[in-house]
């Protein structure tokens, strides 16, 4: 069957089924983001609400919705957990984000959504797609004017060069100020260029490159007692100037597809690394109720992570009348290497955490590195069935081969080997005329989280280990509308600090939970996206038999709520209004569990204006986060306390040129 042909084929036999349309609207945003000769790649026309089949969570451009994101999914952090994808293969990546100069938008893969996905995880996969070429190649200008002050300034260009060889790059720089008032300022080059010699062949090289100019570590609070903190000042900057980062991230691959008759062979090569040149944190102990505390910063060497990972897949199709068998054979493979510790804390003495005193930076004598190196090999098999009109069916296993080696300052090493076989069955079936139901079953090895800045190992990353989600629930396809309700489990080891701020594994946490969606246009004029989800989130193990944990870790919350309205008046044309809305229940704020943090709500306010000048399509887009300027305090698993981000205004400038 020619390849055209047999394209449109698999993607009919998803879509003709009913079976998975949220599916089927995931894979029409893939390609119209990853083909060339579509609009929506188009900066201009970005808008998130309007992109998106249910309120799971997506990105595009540098706006984001949804009940989860790149770091949280069902409670847990996929990024965290290693499950990152570029393009839908498998990458390693050591720096913490992608610039918007490579990167178009992601879109998270957990639930009915990562149905029929190769080798799922059970913390969910962020899949990334990398910016293309346009219909008619542009040359897009942005500015914008950061939310608490600051601006951004970039330039993206794309061009044909000539048939099957096109380039999508840019650069741009920002200086802003965050929430808690702390400045980053910073420079990135990003790109990629495709070249497609052929209908059945493809190779993509892309590069991204960040350099921090001057990034400051927030301040992290901690109280001495069940409480929290008093309200502070927002945007208040009370930590010490010094206590900074610099530093260059850069991210760089080779992505190749060849599609011979039957077969789909596609290949993914990345090299990631990160460099700070200190390590660095800001903390406020033993807080009191009425603001004292106990000061204290740290300062270390320089660290280096540097990971290279690769993906190879080779997929066989088979087509049955009006079914479609696939068979994939799957070896992922990394390497890692990691620098950390050798930190000195520093003591400032006593203080009020709404009243900052600056000292000069003290000469200290950082201690010796510790070195940790990553090997990890899985090969896979996955089989896959659609049968159209009748339902879908997944399944897949894993070998992985895992070692790890930590060298200590004292010469020591200790090495872990793990060879966990996982395993994966997934399933949707068609109910009805628009019912599906779809359920399955995930076990992974995933990496565990990094010791944060406010650990006295911080930067230390232990084990990668094995965890397990079962999930099931219901699409409904209602007029445009889309609805979606699941229920899930996921169980993974818990890691936090223990009384002496050492980060490591704590005991066992299972998250339980109700997820809700609905999204779809309610009228031409006006697009909805919200969603719910209900969290029973427990925790158990040897500190919480003992006393020293809750049996609820803290950080857990008892529910999150989205709502995300899009509206674009006919009398008003060129024009869209856009409404937020997030809804936290409430929070567990100690380990104890005895501090219980009161629920929120945060209004959201947006618009747009689109028109054309000197045949050049332009959107101004202002933005008001936080409307109401609510104060309240964030707690994380890692025990500190943050206060929610104050009200701010965003205003940028997007010409297509």
């Amino acid at each position: 069957m020619p390849l055209d042909q047999r394209r449109n084929h698999r993607s009919s036999l998803v879509c003709a089924q009913a079976v998975n349309p949220p599916l089927c609207s995931a894979l029409t945003l893939t390609l119209c983001l990853a083909m060339a000769g579509d609009a929506c790649a188009q900066r201009a026309a970005e808008n998130v609400v309007r992109s998106v089949s249910d309120a799971f969570g997506a990105s595009v451009g540098n706006e984001q919705i949804g009940l989860y994101s790149i770091s949280n999914v069902r409670g847990f952090s996929p990024t965290a957990a290693g499950n990152v994808r570029v393009e839908g293969l498998f990458i390693d990546r050591a720096t913490r984000d992608f610039s918007n100069r490579l990167i178009d938008g992601s879109t998270i893969r957990a639930g009915l959504a990562a149905q029929g996905y190769p080798l799922p995880a059970p913390t969910g996969i962020v899949d990334f797609s990398l910016r293309r070429v346009a219909d008619e190649p542009t040359h897009s200008v942005i500015v914008e004017r950061s939310a608490y002050g600051g601006a951004l300034v970039a330039t993206d260009l794309q061009v044909r060069i000539r048939d099957g060889l096109e380039a999508a790059f840019g650069v741009g720089y920002e200086a802003r100020e965050v929430g808690d008032g702390t400045n980053d300022k910073s420079v990135s080059a990003g790109g990629n260029i495709r070249y497609a010699p052929s209908d059945i062949a493809e190779l993509t090289v892309f590069a991204d490159y960040i350099e921090e100019l001057g990034n400051q570590f927030s301040q992290r609070y901690f109280t001495d007692g069940p409480w929290l903190p008093p309200r502070v000042t927002t945007r208040k900057f009370v930590g010490q100037p010094w206590v900074e980062f610099k530093g260059p991230r850069y991210n760089a691959g080779l992505l190749a597809n060849y599609r011979p008759g039957n077969w789909d062979y596609r290949l993914g090569v990345f090299r990631s690394s990160r460099e700070r040149d200190i390590q660095s944190a800001q903390l406020y102990l033993e807080v009191q109720p009425d603001g004292s505390a106990r000061r204290q910063s740290a300062l270390g060497p320089p660290t280096t992570l540097e990971s290279d990972s690769l993906e190879a897949r080779a997929t066989r199709y088979i087509l049955e009348g009006n079914r479609q068998h696939s068979l994939t054979v799957n070896l992922r493979a990394l390497q890692r290497y990691r620098d950390y510790g050798g930190t000195v804390g520093i003591d400032l003495g006593p203080g009020n955490i709404d009243e900052p005193v600056f000292y000069d930076k003290p000469e200290v004598e950082f201690g010796e590195l510790t070195r940790e190196s990553v090997e990890q090999f899985t090969l896979g098999l996955s089989y896959d069935l659609q049968w159209e009109n009748i339902g879908q069916l997944n399944l897949g296993v894993q070998q992985a081969d895992y070692t790890r080696n930590v060298q200590s300052p004292d010469g020591q090493t200790v090495s872990v080997e793990e060879n966990p076989l996982l395993y994966n069955v997934t399933a949707n079936a068609r109910l009805g005329e628009r019912l599906v139901a779809y359920g399955g079953i995930v076990r992974g090895f995933e990496e565990s989280p990094v010791a944060p800045s406010s650990a006295t190992n911080q930067n230390e990353a232990p084990p990668a280990a094995q965890t397990q989600q079962i999930d099931a629930g219901l699409r409904l396809a209602a007029g445009k509308l889309t609805a979606v309700a699941g229920v899930f489990e996921i169980e993974k080891p818990f890691f936090g600090l223990d009384e002496n701020r050492f980060f490591g594994e704590q005991g066992m946490q299972v998250n339980r939970g109700v997820e809700l969606s609905l999204a779809g246009p309610v009228t031409d004029a006006l697009q909805l996206v919200v969603g719910t989800v209900l969290y029973d989130i427990g925790l158990s193990g040897d500190a919480v038999d003992a006393g020293r944990l809750a049996d609820s870790p803290v950080g857990a919350i008892t529910r999150s709520t989205t709502v995300n309205l899009d509206y674009r008046p006919a009398w008003a044309p060129g024009w869209s209004f856009d409404l937020g809305l997030t809804s936290r229940g409430e929070q567990n704020g100690d380990a104890q569990g005895l501090v219980k943090i009161e629920p929120r709500t945060l209004l959201d306010l947006g618009l747009r204006r689109q028109f054309s000048l000197a045949s050049n399509d332009v959107v101004i887009r202002g933005r008001l986060t936080n409307v109401f300027d609510e104060f309240g305090w964030d707690a994380s698993s890692t025990n500190d306390l943050r206060y929610v981000a104050p009200r701010a205004f965003s205003l940028s400038l997007r010409m297509d040129i």
